[in-house]
This record gives structure tokens, C-alpha cells and sequence, in this order.
């Protein structure tokens, strides 16, 4: 169908458990101090917790899918107007852009996706300071994050390099050592689509990217083995606009496996229920 009747949102949610990541903050970070006697202080109060934000896990996940479909990084990006960070692939006109399974996600005008940041599990939280180490539980008493510290040792960076005196051209710079915040924890994200833009097909690209986080890591750091995600507990479900209206229900689609790796390995039979969902939204919309 046609028009208005093609108006649907696709809601993918899910749980992330987290190992090691970098933790974003609602109030000003970090939430762990540590003074000239190295004693932590906790500082966040129950309103600020801790989350994995959308430009992280989605940025990442991002990278992955580009190097999955061997896409070039051809776009550089530039920070407060100076400062060129890592490229990433970009088609150059919208008709290469509907063809790319990348850009047709993530790169369209006429946004056909967007993305919750991932905050722990529960709806109303409880922040309990543990000497070097924060806990946050939920409504159910279940702990959904823990932010605590973990030391790494850093290799000084270019602009580091080029403040040595002269004599000392050609030494080599000794590791530094410094404190890292970490989080983990069981998070909850979400991702919308308007399927009335896209194809089930063109969603497919998001499961591949989901199961390439699993191996990879979330955050700026993860090289040294956290920062490590695992994905369960996927629902999905589609809102028409009779929901938006208050006038009904979003449709709920349980035959939809739980996890990434599962959902692309029985991707015929979830395209057939997502396609079974549109069905019913249609004929709710038919006039009585």
C-alpha cells in the first residue's frame, strides 16, 4: 500500500551486557574522583547514571559494517572546524546512497533511522558508592551497572613527541600510566525504523553490525580486552499510526529470535513476520 497507509515505525530493542566500557555521564564526569592519595570518591547522585551513548555503540558499529561490505572510507570528519578524525564511507549523491546498505540506514536525508543511547536495565535506580567503585540497581534491586577504575598504560601521541627538548631527539618515551573509568553492566537500547522508506531487506544490515559488536569492543578503549558487549534478548515490535493517534496498539512480533547471530541465520522466517505485522497494521487501517 501506498500513502498514508505506508506509515510504520519498526522498534528493535534489546539488551546489551557490558564488560569494560566507557561510560557516558548525564552530570558533569567523572564519576569517580581520585585525589593526591588515590582515594576514589563516587560522584553521582540517582538521577545521573551511567549509559552507553548512541554515538558509540552505533558509531562502531558504523566502522564495522563499512569494513564488512568493504565499503571506502572516503568522508573525513572535521572537529570544531580544525581537527580531521578518522574518514568514514559516505556515498556522494542519494541515488548511491539507496544502493549502499550502509548509507541507506545511516547516511539518507530523509532520516530513516535512529537510535536510543543504551541505559541500564530498570526504570528507577538507586546509586550506591562502594569505596573505589559505584553500583547502581534498579526498581527490582538487581545491580545494572557497576562504574569502577581500572589502570592502563597509555603511549604518548604525536603532539606529546614534538614538546621534547632537542636533546633529547630520538629517546624512547616510557608508557604513562593513568586511570581509566569503566562500566559495566546490563544496558537496554532500542532502534527505530521507518519502514515505510525501507525494505525489510535494508534492515538486515543492522543484525550484521549488532553480531560484529560481539567481537569487537564499545568505548575508546578495548584493544587490551574490554570494553566487550554481548546482545540478547531482542523484541520487536511495529507502530502504525492508529498508535500515534492513541487510537490503538503497537503490534508485537514474537516469533522473532533473541539474538543477532540467530535472527540473521532465520532471516527468511523473521522477514515473513515482520511482513505478517505490516499485513495487520494494513488492515487496521482499511475502512469499516
Amino acid at each position: 500500500m501506498k500513502g498514508e497507509n505506508m506509515f510504520g515505525i519498526l522498534i528493535v530493542k534489546g539488551e546489551i551486557s557490558a564488560r569494560g566500557c566507557s561510560p557516558g555521564s548525564r552530570a558533569t564526569p567523572p564519576y569517580l574522583k581520585a585525589d593526591i592519595n588515590i582515594a576514589f570518591k563516587p560522584h553521582p547522585t540517582g538521577a545521573n547514571i551511567p549509559y552507553i551513548p548512541a554515538t558509540s555503540w552505533v558509531g562502531v558499529m558504523r566502522n564495522l559494517l563499512e569494513k564488512y561490505y568493504d565499503l571506502p572510507a572516503n568522508a573525513p570528519r572535521i572537529v570544531r572546524a580544525k581537527r580531521i578524525v578518522a574518514p568514514i564511507h559516505e556515498c556522494e549523491d542519494d541515488a548511491e546512497k539507496l544502493k549502499c546498505p550502509v548509507c541507506k540506514l545511516l547516511s539518507r536525508r530523509d532520516v530513516v533511522a535512529w537510535f536510543d543511547d543504551a541505559e541500564p536495565k530498570g526504570t528507577r535506580y538507586q546509586v550506591t558508592p562502594r569505596g573505589d567503585r559505584v553500583e547502581v540497581r534498579n526498581e527490582q534491586g538487581q545491580t545494572v551497572a557497576t562504574i569502577y577504575l581500572k589502570t592502563e598504560v597509555t603511549i604518548p601521541r604525536e603532539p606529546e613527541r614534538v614538546k621534547i627538548p632537542r636533546e633529547y631527539t630520538g629517546w624512547r618515551m616510557e608508557p604513562i600510566p593513568r586511570n581509566v573509568q569503566m562500566v559495566s553492566g546490563i544496558f537496554e537500547f532500542a532502534a527505530k525504523f521507518d519502514i515505510g522508506r525501507l525494505q525489510i531487506d535494508d534492515i538486515r544490515p543492522f543484525f550484521v553490525g549488532l553480531a560484529l559488536l560481539e567481537d569487537y569492543y564499545v568505548g575508546r578503549r578495548g584493544t587490551r580486552g574490554y570494553g566487550r558487549v554481548e546482545i540478547s534478548n531482542i523484541s520487536v515490535r511495529l507502530r502504525g499510526r492508529p498508535y500515534y493517534e492513541g487510537v490503538g496498539r503497537e503490534i508485537e512480533i514474537p516469533e522473532i529470535p533473541k539474538t543477532p547471530k540467530e535472527i540473521l541465520e532465520k532471516w527468511k522466517e523473521v522477514k515473513d513476520a515482520i511482513e505478517r505485522a505490516k499485513k495487520k497494521l494494513e488492515e487496521e487501517l482499511k475502512p469499516r
